[in-house]
């Protein structure tokens, strides 16, 4: 599943991956290969929406297209996606005007 567009080409939708590491959350994009980090959920959200909306932007002015240019994340946060677990009921949070991101909880192997 690739994330989905508007009809006037605005990105929609993208999927993000929330797992602990160590002392910290980590939400790593599957879409697009970006990611963060905080010390609780809370905080991590609000970096998730800065991270989004400043690549975005950037990505924007160099190709003309959001998050052109950003790859894929690796096959392992997909895998950690298809075994994501429902403790966030896949979550929508809304990001900036043309975007949610559907947030699921995963245990990191």
């Amino acid at each position: 599943m690739t994330a989905a567009k508007s009809a006037n080409g605005d990105l929609e939708h993208l999927r993000v991956i929330v797992y602990r590491e160590g002392d910290l959350y980590v939400a790593q994009g599957i879409d697009h290969d970006i990611a963060t980090q905080a010390p609780d959920i809370p905080t991590l959200l609000e970096r998730l929406d800065l991270t989004i909306e400043a690549e975005c932007a950037m990505s924007r002015d160099k190709h003309s297209e959001p998050f052109a240019g950003i790859a894929p994340a690796p096959n392992y946060f997909h895998a950690l996606w298809n075994k994501r677990s429902v403790s966030l009921h896949h979550m929508e949070v809304p990001v900036g005007h043309h975007f949610k991101v559907e947030v699921a909880l995963a245990n990191a192997a």
